[in-house]
């Protein structure tokens, strides 16, 4: 069974759509802030957004190339270990300055925007823990023990080694 169809692959790859979403969500508001406020706060979540969807990208489909290979899930959770840091940087970056600053004050554009500051705080921190969640399903499949294909085929209800054995004369009937 392959990475793709095994529960944990699954729940990875739910985790990845959930955390391409969130960083679109939040490069679509840290665009907006952006044309009126270029600091670190706002361009950092702003690149590491536009980078998830196309790191995957370029990942996954890395890791469906190489699928015939044990070591094929090797690029996601080093592509998630990386990502990960990134979002939770970022996250802490607009957690510093969001929350340090009331909402009667105009940060971005000279408007109040309360609800978009605390937006692009949420889903940047609900694309960091979806970014750990796909790596802990990752690692978890990696660790997993796989069955040995050549050990569990049949024939006649007998595995083949079973059978090499007792015509061997190894092991009786």
């Amino acid at each position: 069974m392959g990475f793709y169809k095994h529960p944990c692959g699954i729940m990875s790859t739910i985790a990845h759509i959930l955390q391409c979403v969130s960083s679109l969500i939040v490069l679509g508001i840290t665009a907006w802030a952006v044309r009126g406020t270029k600091t670190l706060t706002v361009i950092f979540p702003l690149v590491v957004a536009v980078l998830t969807p196309i790191v995957y990208a370029i990942t996954l489909s890395t890791s469906c190339i190489s699928r015939g290979h044990r070591w094929h899930v090797l690029p996601l959770l080093l592509t998630d270990a990386v990502i990960s840091y990134l979002w939770l940087t970022s996250f802490i970056f607009l957690a510093l300055n969001f929350n340090q600053v009331s909402c009667t004050v105009h940060l971005w554009n000279n408007e109040t925007v309360c609800s978009r500051k605390y937006s692009v705080e949420a889903f940047s921190f609900i694309a960091f823990i979806t970014t750990v969640g796909a790596m802990g399903f990752e690692v978890l499949y990696t660790y997993l023990p796989m069955k040995d294909t050549s050990m569990q085929e049949k024939e006649n209800g007998v595995t083949r080694l079973d059978h090499n054995l007792r015509g061997a004369g190894v092991m009786t009937p």
